[in-house]
């Protein structure tokens, strides 16, 4: 006999009571258990003290009693330490029935208080597992990763605030349980290795050339190979991934995002830049790195005033809204310093491959943003910081290339043999 499916709901039932039973209904109504944990931090446990409807499954006491502090302590605690406290509270719970098998899928509905809170849970569970949130912050210009972290979570807009059940809230929350009950019904299966070793890569349009040809040449000696865009979270969600061990070695191609992480913005930027390389060295990942997009830094155009000397930098246009703005060689040297200090944080054998003709596309002799003297700066840069696990090949051609891609993987595969993987 097959057991029905539990979605669990995540809901601050003081000012979201009315959501929560109508998120329960429509799961309920699906034919699939509804499991309403109340996250409610004000005076009141729920906007319906009697819970006549008994919508509520799992008090907000159970919840933080789980997690060792009863309820009565957090009563004189200010309204950011209760938060903090039922954040850290529900991430546990949540963890608690996934790894014992009682819950299928996870939902929340709500502002940003209910957002902080259910995102931190649903940030515990496995790629694949199914995961949305309907939400109020997720719109304007607020950081996509506020929301969504490096996790598969579904965002979606709620258009209006979330103040009861209305024509527009009634519709975006049915859209958003039907999103949910989809995936447990028809997927929802959380992330798995295959038969394949795994190797993760990482990429974004202006090195997509060489990094493809390197992909196929991979794919083609029997391995898997994962590729992550290294605008964002991109390769820090690589990085964790082999940390997991679900990658078994890293050819990390493109950094672009330590370049973001220097100027502290750009259509690149985002919080997983300060941890690049830093995980898969921490965790001896059979490791091979170069260079790709290092050499730049990208900004919408209305925003890249902000880079210093913009007038007198060689620049290119990505599109109509972005442009790409090559560093200085004085700018060359820092970023290096960074890359070589984590770097230097492996005590394990570790490739750099250095491009001899340029980082990305459009740097060769003649093009938008080649500029040799900033390139070498940092490369020098770079060999006069590191140390001796940090073995430096230098591969003729620009990354950029079918040719030079193939060159790259031949190197990470004698890596990946040499690991034993």
């Amino acid at each position: 006999m097959l057991t029905m499916k539990t979605i669990a709901i995540i809901e601050s039932c003081d000012t979201k009571y009315k959501e929560a039973a109508y998120m329960k209904e429509c799961i309920q109504r699906a034919g699939l258990n509804a499991l309403v944990l109340n996250t409610a931090t004000g005076p009141v446990e729920s906007y319906d003290p009697e819970d006549r409807e008994h919508v509520i499954d799992v008090s907000r006491g159970e919840i933080v009693a789980a997690n060792g502090t009863p309820w009565a302590t957090l009563e004189d605690k200010t309204k950011g330490e209760k938060i903090e406290a039922m954040r850290t509270a529900i991430q546990a719970y949540v963890e608690m029935l996934y790894k014992t098998g009682k819950i299928h899928g996870i939902i929340s509905v709500g502002g940003l208080q209910n957002t902080v809170m259910a995102t931190a849970a649903m940030s515990v569970l496995p790629i694949g597992f199914p995961k949305v949130m309907a939400t109020t912050v997720a719109s304007g210009t607020k950081q996509f990763s506020l929301v969504v972290g490096d996790k598969d979570i579904v965002a979606m807009p709620t258009i209006c605030d979330c103040t009861g059940l209305n024509l527009i809230t009634s519709r975006v929350i049915a859209n958003a349980c039907g999103c949910v009950i989809g995936m447990v019904q028809t997927a929802g299966e959380p992330l798995a290795k295959g038969d394949k070793p795994v190797i993760g890569l990482t990429l974004m349009g202006v090195t997509n050339n060489g990094c493809m040809a390197a992909v196929e040449e991979l794919e083609r000696n029997g391995y898997e190979v994962l590729g992550f865009h290294a605008t964002g979270v991109g390769g820090s969600v690589m990085e964790q991934m082999a940390a997991e061990g679900l990658i078994d070695g890293v050819l990390d191609l493109t950094q672009h995002e330590i370049t973001s992480e220097y100027f502290g913005g750009g259509f690149s930027y985002g919080p997983g830049a300060a941890t690049r390389l830093l995980k898969t060295t921490a965790n001896h990942v059979p490791l091979v790195v170069s260079l790709g997009g290092i050499d730049f830094v990208d900004y919408a155009k209305k925003e890249a005033h902000v880079v210093p000397n913009l007038e007198s930098r060689k620049t290119y246009d990505h599109n109509a809204d972005t442009v790409h703005i090559k560093i200085t060689a004085d700018e060359a040297r820092d970023i290096a310093k960074i890359v070589a200090q984590r770097l230097n944080t492996a005590d394990y054998p570790v490739k750099l491959l250095v491009p001899t003709d340029g980082m990305r596309h459009n740097t060769t002799k003649g093009e938008a943003l080649y500029d040799p003297e900033a390139d070498r700066a940092l490369i020098d840069t770079l060999k006069a910081n590191l140390n001796p696990n940090i073995e430096v090949i230098e591969l003729e051609g620009n990354l950029d290339t079918p040719e030079w891609g193939v060159k790259a993987a031949k190197i990470m595969l004698d890596v990946m043999k040499s690991a034993g993987i």
